[in-house]
């Protein structure tokens, strides 16, 4: 089994790219010629909230991320909402309308009860639980009917320890794209998720362990990654006095948040928010990604500089930046025809 520790995806995506690059085994799949590793994959994040990657060459949608985050989080599946920011999900979905292996529907609705709310009860009343496990495959649904769905859960369960007022959490998963899942959207979803369970049980957040039986990636993606260099702590170029920034708190007052959070779905610019980082942080991601897509590029700009976190702050104009940079390349090339 190969195991890789890292502080975050931007390390974690180096270190395991390198080593499927050199050890990896050709497999041919319905979308395409990939690596995989031979054996099951481990990675444990020692630092998961610094969840935020930035390189540029992997290109990543910091505005899809935590979108889809918060989504997950409310328990909702529907399309409408996430195909604001990722126009090509809705390919996943059976009928355009809901996502059939949604997972953070799984989490609070699939199963007719709020796993999130029986694993806070669980944790709250036996500290050192060891039975503590969401679900997000239903072998009713997902193994029997498995051919009848485009959108199947790759992540499965997700197991929680607290010790030392510390919550650590495993998270496993059956088949993951390396570039794309593992050290893209999944560490996102999972490190939030996380973070928002110690916040409810009053402890600090540990490690994050991802374990996928097939870790994998596609030959054509790979190779636009060849020269990528190791981000052992991207977060140093963000924060002060040569230390490593630290993200502000993702909840601050847990009893009001899921409230909080319906009500920033309905009206983001909802100015009474106890927790602030639904405003300052996701408020203006979401601002920004509304400007982007009605072509007012200076009011992206704008709002995304008014993102409090600065990890977010720093991919989502990067991120802005390198359309600018493609759009003025563009339109240069027009008038020279």
């Amino acid at each position: 089994m190969y195991t890789f520790t890292a502080r975050g995806p931007s390390e974690g995506l180096f270190l395991a790219k390198q080593a499927l690059e050199k050890g990896g085994k050709p497999i041919d799949t319905r979308n395409g010629a990939a690596l995989e590793f031979d054996s099951p994959v481990l990675i444990h994040y020692t630092r998961p909230k610094e969840r935020v990657i930035f390189y540029q060459e992997r290109d990543a949608n910091p505005f899809f991320h935590l979108m889809e985050a918060l989504w997950m989080l409310a328990g909702r599946r529907d399309v409408k909402f996430v195909d604001k920011f990722n126009g090509r999900i809705k390919d996943y979905s059976d009928d355009g309308k809901i996502f059939h292996g949604a997972y953070g529907h799984r989490w609070r609705k699939w199963f007719k009860k709020d796993q999130l709310d029986l694993a806070v009860e669980r944790l709250s009343k036996w500290p050192n639980d060891r039975r503590t496990v969401l679900s997000m495959w239903d072998a009713n649904t997902d193994l029997i009917k498995t051919n009848e769905h485009k959108d199947l859960p790759c992540n499965t369960a997700i197991y929680f320890k607290q010790r030392n007022n510390k919550l650590d959490i495993t998270v496993t998963n059956r088949s993951n794209d390396l570039i794309w899942g593992t050290f893209g959207a999944n560490v996102v979803h999972m490190s939030i998720l996380q973070e928002y369970m110690a916040a409810r049980l009053g402890c600090q957040v540990g490690s994050y362990y991802h374990f996928t039986n097939n870790l994998h990636a596609y030959v054509d993606v790979l190779a636009k990654l060849k020269h990528i260099k190791p981000e052992y702590d991207p977060y140093l170029t963000i924060g002060e006095g040569g230390l490593s920034y630290k993200p502000p708190s993702f909840v601050d007052y847990p009893v009001v948040f899921d409230k909080e959070l319906q009500q920033w779905f309905r009206d983001p610019n909802y100015p009474f928010f106890v927790n602030e980082y639904l405003f300052r942080t996701c408020t203006m991601v979401r601002e920004s990604w509304k400007c982007f897509k009605e072509d007012d590029l200076k009011g992206a700009f704008s709002f995304a500089e008014e993102i409090s976190d600065r990890a977010w702050q720093k991919a989502c104009i990067e991120w802005l930046t390198r359309r600018e940079i493609k759009r003025d390349e563009r339109s240069k090339k027009t008038k020279s025809k």
